[in-house]
Formats: C-alpha cells, structure tokens, sequence
C-alpha cells in the first residue's frame, strides 16, 4: 500500500524494540521497531492532487520574481509498505502491522492512504486473447486503440515480453520480425 503524510520527512513508529538484558551483559531483541519513515518526491499526479485537496499548506516559499508560489510538493511524503517491506527486511506480518497502523484514522490526521489504480484492458477478454503477437497486433491497430495504453496495461500486468517488444516496436514504427509464437495467459 502507498501513503502520503502533510510532512515530507514524517517517520512513525509502529512498533517499539523490546530487548532483554540478561546479566552476563547479553542483550535479546523480542521485539524490533517497525518505523514508517515518508520521503518527499514520487507522487503520481492523482495522488498529489488528493493531497493538495486534503491538506492546506501555510507558509508557501516564493520563486526570485516574489510574486509566485512555489508548489508544496516538496512537503507532502510518501511511503510504500511493499517497498519498505523489501528494504527492511520484514516479514509480512510486520507490513500488514505498519499498513494498519498507518490506516488507523484515529492514529493521525497527518497521514492518507493512496488508492491504488488499476488499468483497465484494452477489450474485457484481452487476458484471454489465444493468437501470435503479431495477430494481437494486428487487432489492436485494426480496432484503434492507443498502444501506449495498451503497452501500460501490459506491463502493469502480465508483462509478456515478446508482447511488450512487438508494441514497442509498433510504437517507434519498426515493422515487427515475423514469428508464430501463440500468446496465452
């Protein structure tokens, strides 16, 4: 899950240490400290303008001309707990923990989830579409649809390379090698 906080460099601490020390002065962690920390940077537009509609931002700097704002952007932190899960090391216990902390209302007015997006596909059985690349290709640019779209969608979820090499080339319009490989899902 993604989150944004009011405070570019907000860290929350989920989980406390707890350690023993035992009295030959050997020290166990029961329990490590989970902390979210926000970084600035890396929102997607739609995320940044939930944001702005969320949080009011006092205080703004002004660019050289003194007349014009400079965008809050740099305020406003994100913090990805799949990411963070990989970075630090933690199990999925200890994201989900984290993830429901941070989705707690009642913990902070500070922080908002982000929603996550789906693309939708090109046609509702596009997943199931059973013929060469080329043939898939070829019914995309026969029935219209935007192959840079279709590229996202692609990549977002099945992320099939000779797919994904076929409307990369369409898109630079290099004619594509021929080749019968079937495409299934």
């Amino acid at each position: 899950m993604r989150f944004a906080a009011k405070y570019g460099r907000l860290v929350v601490s989920c989980q406390r240490d707890i350690v023993e020390h035992f009295a030959t002065g050997v020290s166990r962690v029961v329990q490590r400290s989970l902390d979210a920390q926000f970084t600035p940077g890396g929102l997607q537009p739609f995320e940044r303008e939930l944001a702005l509609a969320k949080w009011e931002f006092k205080g703004l700097y002004q660019e050289a001309d003194e007349a014009t704002h400079v965008q809050p952007d740099y305020r406003i932190g994100v913090f990805d707990s799949v990411e963070a899960q990989l970075n630090n090391l933690w199990t999925d216990e200890e994201r989900l923990l984290v993830e429901a902390v941070l989705s707690d209302p009642s913990r902070s007015a500070d922080v908002l989830v982000l929603p996550r997006t789906t693309l939708t596909p090109p046609w509702p059985r596009y997943d199931d579409f059973n013929g060469t690349v080329r043939q898939l290709i070829k019914k995309l640019m026969e029935d219209g649809h935007d192959l840079e779209q279709v590229l996202a969608y692609e990549e977002a979820s099945q992320n099939r390379e000779p797919v994904l090499d076929a409307l990369r080339a369409q898109l630079a319009g290099v004619e594509p090698e021929p080749e019968e490989e079937v495409v299934s899902a």
